[in-house]
């Protein structure tokens, strides 16, 4: 008689379960946990999380009596444009924070993928179920989730070789003359503003590329759209600040000139994103121009408006 065993170490099996039974409990808690001789396989108190388990085994969990409570999931509706082969792609409005930190612990993407898509909690690293990149909060538009393991590995070394094409769409203070152009310059962090990225004598610079190509020249702005090849902390915000266009309604890298009444964020919107799939599918989602940048540009007596 031949029997098959589904074999997986201790915490992945704990992971699974609790997920759907328990999503509050997070993996660093049943970590300690384990350690603290919290569970017990077949009667037998285990300290590693690495024993292999099998599927017929006896697992018992008594969670310590403070589980951790930084990361909960919320009843948040998100608009979904892709969901298929571990992958989702979503259209993240502005206002909404993609993960907590620094104190922050309010409702934010990470919790509402954690209500929605109860097994993400297992996907990649905690406080951060399934993300393998970020936009800003108050920049709106697609973001790629995975929801497997495997499907979180593929994409952090996709974004890592770049095989990821990302297009936003941004207006910009001033009239930028050249039509095309690269801005190659390295960014790392400011040493006078904790807040800020900077170009002018960074703290670890790493290297960033972003290409623009102007849409339209307004009364006093320009209408960019912009391919980012690298994928730096406030990398279109600071590059084009660095050149003497910052962002509209930026109010971290611009000044008083990029305040709008009409505009209560940054003028920059994720349009779009391409990934190859494992099996070689290129997969594409597109997000619509918010309505707030959309009005905006009627503001300007855009001509493209209706096009993008």
């Amino acid at each position: 008689m031949t029997h098959e065993f589904i074999v997986e170490d201790l915490k992945t099996r704990l992971d699974k379960f609790l997920a759907n039974q328990l999503p509050q409990i997070s993996r660093s808690q049943i970590q300690k946990d384990i350690e603290g001789g919290l569970v017990e396989v077949n009667g037998e108190i285990i300290v590693s999380s690495h024993l292999a388990v099998r599927l017929d085994d006896k697992i018992t969990y008594k969670p310590s009596a403070k589980p951790d409570d930084s990361l909960k999931p919320s009843n948040t509706p998100l608009k979904v444009l892709y969901n298929d082969r571990g992958l989702l792609i979503i259209d993240k409005p502005a206002g909404m924070t993609v993960h907590p930190g620094a104190g922050f612990k309010g409702e934010t993407l990470a919790s509402a993928l954690l209500f929605n898509f109860k097994d993400i909690a297992v996907v990649g690293e905690e406080y951060r179920p399934g993300i393998v990149h970020r936009l800003d909060k108050d920049t709106s538009g697609v973001i790629l989730v995975a929801k497997t393991p495997e499907m979180y590995e593929f994409l952090k070394d996709a974004f890592a070789e770049r095989k990821i094409k990302k297009e936003y769409l941004a207006l910009v203070l001033g009239e930028v003359k050249k039509q095309h152009d690269f801005i190659e310059t390295p960014i790392g962090k400011s040493k006078s503003d904790f807040r800020k990225q900077t170009v002018k004598n960074p703290v670890e610079a790493k290297p960033a590329v972003t290409e623009y190509q102007v849409l339209e020249r307004l009364d006093g702005c320009t209408l960019i759209l912009v391919k980012l090849h690298t994928g730096r902390t406030h990398q279109i915000r600071v590059h084009m600040a660095s050149i003497g266009h910052p962002l509209v309604g930026d109010e971290l890298y611009g000044n008083k000139q990029t305040q709008r009444a009409d505009l209560h964020r940054q003028f920059l919107h994720a349009k779009k994103i391409e990934v190859r799939l494992p099996d070689g599918t290129w997969i594409e989602a597109e997000s619509d121009n918010p309505p707030d940048l959309k009005q905006v540009l009627i503001n300007l007596h855009s001509k493209t408006v209706n096009n993008l």
